[in-house]
C-alpha cells in the first residue's frame, strides 16, 4: 500500500525556484524561450522547472507547486484555475504573450504593432506605395499586426485597397502559396507585402517563382518571426525579430522582483521588436544586417545548426520510440548532460491525483532501486522528490517535466528530467534535446493508451462484436440487412444449386407520404412494427432482411408457386395489421414481387431484380398484391427507358431543382454549412424520388450531366450568399455518385466547373459513399488528393452502413464522417446504440476527422451527440431540406438577426 509523503518536505535548496509552463519545448519560436530560459536562469542563479503542457486541452495540474516560488506560463499554455490556485499558495506568476484578465498575473509581450511599423516605414524609405498585407486575420496577434499595418497606410497617407490584402487561413507555407495564387489571380499591382509570418512569406515567393516573379527585384517582401527557414530562404527573409531572448530576460527579471517584495503592476510591459533586413525587400547591401546583429541564443542556433548538419538530422523517432530508458542515449548524441530521471503514475483516489514513481534511470544505471522511495506516494505539488534513491537535485537545477495526458483531460503519469543547470551544454545540443523531449513524451502518451486498451479488452471485444452486428443487420429494425441475405442467397447456390427456392421483395405503399406527413419518428416506428409483424410470420428456414427504405426481402424455403403466392398473402395479411404510435392509428400495405431460383436467375442479383421487377407490377396492379415474375415483365425495361428520357430532358432544361439542407455547429447552435440535394418533378410522372432518378441517371450514363448540373446550381447559390455575407464563412456540401468518381479526367473538369462559377474550393466539401471508394480505392484516392490539393474537404457520407466502413478510415483522405441516421435514431434511449456511436466517433477523432450526426430529430439526440462529441449536427430537428427562397429567409435571420 502507497501512503502520501510527508507534507512537511521543503526543498533542499536555497536558490529561488521558477517553474514555466510551456506548450511544447522545441519548434522556433517555442525552441528558442526555452533555450532563453536557460541561459538566462544560469545568469541569474536560479533554478528552472519547465512543465510542458502539450497534449492537454486546459492545463491544471499543480505539479512542483511546493518547489516553486514564481510561475512563468507561456502564451495560454496555463489554466486560469491553475494560476489562480498558484497565486493562493503565494507563488508569483508572470505571462507571456496573454492576458489573464481577473488575476494579479503580470504580462509581458512583444510589441507587435511597433515591429509592423518598423517594417512599413522601412518599405516606404525604398519607395513604395502600394503595399499590401498576408496573414490569417483569425489569429490575435495577426489582427494586431494587421491594425498597424492599416494605421501605418493612413500614416503615410497610402490609400489601401481591399485587394492588397490577401487573406489566408494558415500562418504556414500553404498559406503563403494561397496568398501567391490570389496575387496572381487578382493581377496584383502591389510592389510590396508584408507577411505577418516567414512561413507564409517563404510560401508566397514559391509561388510566385512559378510565374515567373521574383522577389525582391518585381515584388519587395518583409516578413514576421526571424526563423531559420526565413534566414536560410533565397532570398533571404528581410524580418521582425520579436526579441524573444530579450523578452524571456525582462520576464524573469520581472519575476524576481516580485518574489522580492516588488508590487504587482497591472500595465503590460512591451518590449519593442528588431527589423532585420536581409536581401528579400531590396534593400542596398550596407543597409542589410548580418547575424552579429541576432541576440545570443538565435546567433548560436543558426551558427551551431549550421555546422552540425548531422546532429539536426539525427532520427528523434529512432531513439524516442523506445521509451523512458532511451533518455540515457541523449547525452553521448547531444552533447548533453543527464543526472537522473524518474517516470511516475498517477493514480486517482480520495478525491485527489496521487504519484508513485514506477521508473528510474541515472547516468550509469539503468534502472534504480530502492525501497524507501518506491513506499511512498507524492502529491502532484511535490513532485519531483528532492531524493530519488541516492540521487538528488543539483544546486542550481533544471527540471523538465513531461505530464502524460489521459482521456477527459486527466493525468496518467509525469516523466521527470533532472539535470545541473550549469552542465556545458550547446545551445543547440539542448535545443535537439528538447525536440526528442517533445517526441518522447507522445510515445508515452501512445504507450500508456496502448496499456488502457489492453486493460479494456473485454469491453473492445465486445465493442468489436457490436460493431462486426451492424455490418450484417440493420440498427433500426434488427433484422438482417442487405450484405447478409445476399451472402445467404450466394451459399445456397453454390452449396445447393439444384435446391428451388424463392426471393421476395417487398415495398410499404405510400411510405413517402407517411414519412412527409407526419415525421421520420412516425416511419421509423412503422419500419419498426413491420419487422416486428414479418418476424412473427417467417419461418424456421426462411430468412427476412430489411434491404434499406421501406424494402424487406425474404429467402423463402419454398419451391412452388402456390406455396410461394400462399406465404406472401401470409405475409401482405400480417403487415396490415393497424399500427397505433402515440395516438395516431395507421393501417399500412404492402407489395411483394417473387422470383424464383433457379429458373428465374443464377446470381442474388439476377433474383433480388426480377423479384424487384415483379414487385413494380404488383404495385401497379389495382387488385394484386403479390405476383410472380415472368419474361413479360421485361417490359419495364420500357419504363426505365421512359424514366432515361423524361430525365435527359430535364437536364437539358435544367428543370431540376435543388433544396440545401442546413448543418449546425449543436454547441454554438450557428449554422456550418448546407448539403444540397437534387430534387425533380416531372409533369409527366409527378414528383421522382432522388433514389429512383440517381439510379436512373448512374445506369443511363447520365449521372454526369445531372451532377454537373446540380452542381452549378448548387454553386451559384453559395457565390451569391458568400456575397450578401462576406463575413461569414458557410460551407457548401456536393454530393458525388461513383460514376461520376470514376469518370476520367473528372477532377480537373469538375474543379474547372466550379472555378468558372465563382467558386471558393475552400469552403466546399465533396461527399463521397463507401460505395464510390470500394470501386476502385486506389483511383478513388488519387481523385480526391486532385481536390484536396486546391482546397476542397472531403466528407464520407452514410458511415458504417457498408461493409468495408472501417478500413476506409485509415485509406481515404477525410475531412469529414458522416454517421448514418440509422445509428442515431434510438441513440438516447438504447446503450447499444451510444456506445456504437461513441466508439465511431473515438475513432473518426482519432483520426483527425470531423464528425457530422445525421437524421438528428429530437432536442434528446442533439444532447445525446453533443455528449458523444459529435461536431455537427444534420437533421430535422433543425430544418428539412429547404428550397432556395426558403433558405434565403433562414440565413437572413441566422446572420442578420432579424
Amino acid at each position: 500500500m502507497y501512503f502520501n509523503a510527508d507534507s512537511n518536505i521543503q526543498p533542499s535548496h536555497s536558490s529561488m525556484t521558477i517553474g514555466v509552463v510551456v506548450p511544447l519545448l522545441s519548434g522556433f519560436y517555442l525552441g528558442e524561450i526555452t533555450s532563453s530560459l536557460r541561459l538566462i536562469a544560469q545568469q541569474k542563479g536560479v533554478n528552472l522547472i519547465l512543465i510542458r503542457s502539450g497534449g492537454f486541452d486546459d492545463y491544471s495540474h499543480p505539479l512542483a507547486f511546493d518547489h516553486l516560488d514564481g510561475l512563468f506560463t507561456i502564451l495560454d499554455s496555463a489554466s486560469p484555475q491553475l494560476l489562480q490556485l498558484a497565486i493562493e499558495k503565494g507563488i508569483k506568476v508572470m505571462s507571456l504573450g496573454y492576458t489573464y484578465s481577473g488575476l494579479d498575473v503580470e504580462t509581458i509581450c512583444s510589441d507587435q504593432k511597433q515591429g509592423i511599423e518598423a517594417a512599413f516605414n522601412h518599405l516606404v524609405k525604398l519607395d513604395h506605395r502600394k503595399i499590401g498585407f498576408c496573414g490569417n486575420l483569425a489569429v490575435k496577434d495577426i489582427q494586431i499586426r494587421f491594425k498597424a499595418y492599416q494605421e501605418r497606410c493612413e500614416y503615410w497617407a497610402i490609400n489601401a485597397q481591399s485587394d492588397w490584402i490577401f487573406a489566408v487561413e494558415e500562418a504556414t507555407l500553404p498559406g503563403g502559396r494561397d496568398a501567391g495564387r490570389q496575387f496572381v489571380a487578382r493581377n496584383s499591382d502591389c510592389t510590396a507585402i508584408i507577411c505577418a509570418t516567414d512561413y507564409n512569406a517563404v510560401g508566397l515567393i514559391e509561388q510566385l517563382k512559378t510565374v515567373n516573379i521574383s522577389a525582391p527585384e518585381q515584388l519587395a517582401v518583409v516578413s514576421v518571426d526571424n526563423t531559420l527557414l526565413g534566414a536560410r530562404f533565397a532570398p533571404a527573409l528581410t524580418t521582425i525579430d520579436q526579441q524573444l531572448e530579450h523578452l524571456v530576460d525582462r520576464a524573469l527579471s520581472r519575476l524576481i522582483e516580485r518574489i522580492e517584495g516588488g508590487a504587482y503592476q497591472a500595465n503590460e510591459i512591451v518590449i519593442p521588436q528588431q527589423l532585420i533586413v536581409r536581401d528579400s525587400c531590396g534593400s542596398p547591401q550596407n543597409e542589410k544586417c548580418s547575424y552579429d546583429n541576432i541576440n545570443n541564443v538565435r546567433q548560436q542556433l543558426l551558427d551551431d545548426l549550421a555546422n552540425r548538419p548531422e546532429a539536426v538530422h539525427e532520427s528523434f523517432f529512432n531513439l524516442a520510440q523506445h521509451g523512458f530508458h532511451s533518455l540515457l542515449n541523449l547525452p553521448s548524441v547531444y552533447e548533453v548532460s543527464l543526472k537522473w530521471a524518474s517516470f511516475a503514475l498517477n493514480y486517482h483516489a480520495n478525491g485527489q491525483d496521487n504519484l508513485y514513481v514506477t521508473q528510474g534511470c541515472a547516468m550509469g544505471e539503468e534502472a534504480l532501486h530502492g525501497k524507501d522511495i518506491a513506499q511512498h506516494a507524492f502529491s502532484l505539488a511535490q513532485y519531483p522528490p528532492n531524493k530519488l534513491y541516492n540521487y538528488t537535485l543539483p544546486d542550481p537545477y533544471l527540471i523538465t517535466l513531461l505530464p502524460i495526458p489521459e482521456e477527459s483531460n486527466g493525468l496518467c503519469g509525469v516523466v521527470a528530467v533532472v539535470d545541473d543547470l550549469h552542465s556545458s551544454s550547446s545551445a543547440s545540443g539542448y535545443s535537439m534535446f528538447n525536440n526528442y523531449l517533445d517526441m518522447l513524451s507522445l510515445f508515452i502518451e501512445r504507450d500508456a493508451l496502448i496499456e488502457s486498451v489492453k486493460l479494456r479488452e473485454k469491453k473492445a471485444k465486445d465493442m468489436a462484436t457490436k460493431i462486426r452486428h451492424l455490418a450484417y443487420y440493420d440498427t433500426l429494425t434488427g433484422i438482417p440487412n442487405r450484405i447478409m441475405v445476399k451472402e445467404q442467397l450466394e451459399r445456397h447456390i453454390q452449396q445447393r444449386p439444384r435446391v428451388p427456392h424463392a426471393v421476395m421483395l417487398m415495398d410499404l405503399d405510400r411510405f413517402k407520404f407517411v414519412n412527409d406527413t407526419y415525421g421520420h419518428d412516425v416511419g421509423d416506428a412503422l419500419l419498426q412494427h413491420v419487422s416486428a409483424a414479418l418476424r412473427r410470420v417467417s419461418r424456421r428456414n426462411d430468412m427476412l432482411a430489411r434491404l434499406g427504405g421501406d424494402e424487406f426481402l425474404f429467402f423463402c424455403d419454398v419451391s412452388t408457386d402456390s406455396e410461394a403466392l400462399l406465404l406472401a398473402n401470409r405475409i401482405l395479411a400480417e403487415v396490415e395489421i393497424p399500427f397505433l404510435f402515440k395516438g395516431l392509428e395507421l393501417t399500412t400495405q404492402g407489395s411483394i414481387g417473387i422470383a424464383f431460383y433457379p429458373q428465374d436467375g443464377a446470381t442474388a442479383d439476377d433474383l433480388i431484380k426480377k423479384a424487384d421487377i415483379a414487385m413494380y407490377r404488383a404495385k401497379r396492379h389495382s387488385s394484386v398484391n403479390a405476383m410472380l415474375y415472368d419474361c413479360s415483365m421485361d417490359s419495364d425495361v420500357q419504363l426505365q427507358a421512359t424514366l432515361e428520357q423524361l430525365l435527359r430532358q430535364a437536364i437539358e432544361n435544367e428543370d431540376l431543382s435543388v433544396h440545401f439542407q442546413p448543418q449546425y455547429n449543436p454547441y454554438t447552435g450557428k449554422i456550418y454549412g448546407v448539403e444540397s440535394l437534387a430534387r425533380w418533378y416531372s409533369p409527366t410522372l409527378g414528383h421522382i424520388s432522388p433514389v429512383t432518378f440517381i439510379a436512373v441517371a448512374e445506369e443511363s450514363g447520365l449521372i454526369y450531366k445531372l451532377g454537373e448540373l446540380v452542381t452549378r446550381k448548387s454553386v451559384r447559390e453559395h457565390v451569391r450568399w458568400s456575397a450578401m455575407y462576406p463575413n461569414h464563412i458557410l460551407k457548401l456540401s456536393i454530393n458525388v455518385s461513383p460514376g461520376q468518381l470514376m469518370r476520367p479526367y473528372f477532377a480537373d473538369d469538375y474543379i474547372g466547373l466550379i472555378l468558372q462559377e465563382g467558386g471558393n474550393p475552400k469552403n466546399i466539401i465533396i461527399e463521397i459513399t463507401e460505395t464510390a471508394a470500394i470501386t476502385d480505392l486506389e483511383q478513388c484516392v488519387a481523385v480526391l488528393n486532385k481536390f484536396i490539393d486546391v482546397g476542397f474537404e472531403i466528407a464520407l457520407d452514410d458511415f458504417g452502413t457498408g461493409y468495408s466502413s472501417l478500413s476506409l478510415l485509415k485509406q481515404l483522405p477525410l475531412k469529414y464522417v458522416k454517421i448514418d441516421r440509422s445509428f442515431i435514431m434510438d441513440i438516447d434511449t438504447d446503450q447499444s446504440s451510444n456506445d456504437i456511436v461513441r466508439s465511431i466517433v473515438m475513432m473518426c477523432h482519432s483520426f483527425g476527422y470531423c464528425t457530422l450526426a445525421e437524421g438528428v430529430e429530437t432536442p434528446a439526440q442533439i444532447e445525446r451527440v453533443k455528449e458523444l462529441g459529435c461536431n455537427l449536427i444534420q437533421g430535422y430537428v433543425y430544418s428539412r431540406p429547404l428550397p432556395v427562397e426558403e433558405l434565403d429567409l433562414l440565413l437572413q435571420r441566422e446572420y442578420n438577426q432579424i
